[in-house]
């Protein structure tokens, strides 16, 4: 007989690992988890130097709300004798190479209930449960939890050119890279434009001819870390945000983009310190731009490079620039993945063509009894936090009780010294 899961997540990155990490221990559930990938990789192509996390390393895939839980951070520093070494560090944000370790050792400790090599094909909705056909085989859910990841965002005057010179910085390209004597754009200049572009300065890929950072924001602008603005990053915020009206959203989040999209103020700094040094002592970097305020609005290829036309917004003036490899650091857009195409009817879409996502993070559908829950689709519905890791574990605890059908994590509001709503 098919086994019918209570759950069935479709996606193993941070998000979906850290609801299995809070369902495993508690033996209430029958879910399994699967993925496309051969097994456990966060971002591997943007694993780069000093990398850093922008969150706590409290608050990893279970430690808020279940601190006592066998995956939490601190117990991978425990169990691979890390915990002394780690403190004496005194650091509290970690690199993204250290968290995507303590990930694969969760995944690792996880075991049979996650599926890797499994890309999922197709959902469909089948004598009241879904069929969650996989390449190689299919499962029966009696509820979902979609976390597959958002689409690489590509500008349309790119589009013709992608290839292994033109290509998102989420590539595998990224990890292939020849720069020597090779003249390079990065188009974006949040956290992994600059990354990429200090990594650059010092010769990752070979010595490159020449650097240009496009962005399109008027400065390569710090994270507001803020004490009174990461109270925006609360249950208590979050729970209250949900209910206010979507057009009041949409424009609040719009407005404190720099409270989740902004650049570490230390790596800034680090960065800022080391053109310093190699403008007035060593003089090693390659020829480089930082250039603030400008859009590309085109692109072609001769026989030899590529011709960027870049409009600058300050002046109005439209520029052209000669490239060999164009590097697309510009993030990521939130769609709704095809596999779900032969359900898309049940679903409940807003006037933007947006899904509309309940509080626990469920999906609005047509119907009755089963459930699908959604992680990192839910900005325009739960505000700047959804696409962090910053309340993951929170919303795994909502996700988790409401399958469950009791608080068995405590995910109540907190308290707050910002009084957004009375």
């Amino acid at each position: 007989m098919q086994t019918i899961y209570d759950l069935v997540g479709i996606g193993i990155g941070p998000f979906n690992l850290s609801l299995a990490a809070l369902i495993a221990p508690q033996n209430k559930l029958n879910v399994k988890f699967c993925e496309a990938k051969k097994s456990f990789s966060w971002h591997p192509e943007l694993m780069l130097d000093s990398a850093p996390m922008q969150t706590s390393f409290l608050k990893d895939l279970v430690t808020p709300v279940d601190p006592t839980n066998p995956y939490s951070f601190l117990n991978y520093l425990v169990k691979n004798d890390q915990f002394y070494p780690f403190l004496n560090t005194s650091r509290s944000v970690i690199s993204r190479i250290e968290f995507q370790k303590y990930l694969q050792w969760v995944s690792e400790e996880l075991g049979d209930l996650l599926s890797f090599n499994s890309p999922v094909k197709s959902v469909e909705y089948v004598d009241n449960v879904f069929k969650v056909t996989k390449e190689n085989g299919f499962y029966f859910a009696k509820n979902l939890c979609v976390a597959s990841g958002p689409k690489k965002n590509i500008p349309d005057v790119a589009k013709p050119f992608l290839g292994k010179n033109v290509f998102h910085a989420k590539s595998e390209e990224l990890q292939h890279l020849d720069l020597e004597n090779k003249r390079v754009i990065i188009v974006g200049g949040g956290q992994t434009g600059i990354e990429i572009f200090r990594n650059i300065l010092k010769k990752k890929w070979g010595k490159a001819k020449s650097i240009s950072l496009v962005s399109g924001r008027e400065n390569l602008l710090p994270l507001d870390e803020g004490p009174f603005t990461n109270e925006i990053f609360t249950p208590n915020f979050v729970s209250n945000f949900h209910g206010i009206e979507q057009k009041k959203k949409d424009k609040f989040t719009q407005r404190l983009l720099l409270a989740s999209d902004g650049n570490t103020p230390s790596y800034l700094q680090e960065l800022y310190n080391e053109l310093y040094m190699d403008k007035y002592y060593h003089n090693e970097f390659c020829p480089y731009s930082i250039l603030p305020m400008r859009w590309m609005i085109s692109m072609n290829k001769n026989s030899e490079y590529y011709n960027v036309g870049i409009n600058n917004k300050l002046n109005d003036s439209v520029e052209e620039y000669e490239a060999d490899i164009v590097i697309l650091s510009t993030g990521f857009t939130s769609e709704l993945p095809s596999f779900l195409a032969p359900i898309k009817d049940m679903l409940v879409l807003d006037s933007h063509g947006r899904p509309k996502v309940k509080l626990d993070y469920e999906l609005e559908t047509k119907f009755d009894d089963n459930k699908i829950f959604v992680m990192n689709y839910s900005r325009h519905g739960h505000g700047i936090a959804d696409p962090q890791t910053s309340l993951m574990s929170w919303r795994s605890s909502v996700i988790a009780n409401s399958l469950i059908g009791e608080e068995l994590f405590k995910n109540s509001n907190d308290n707050s010294f910002i009084q957004y709503f009375n």
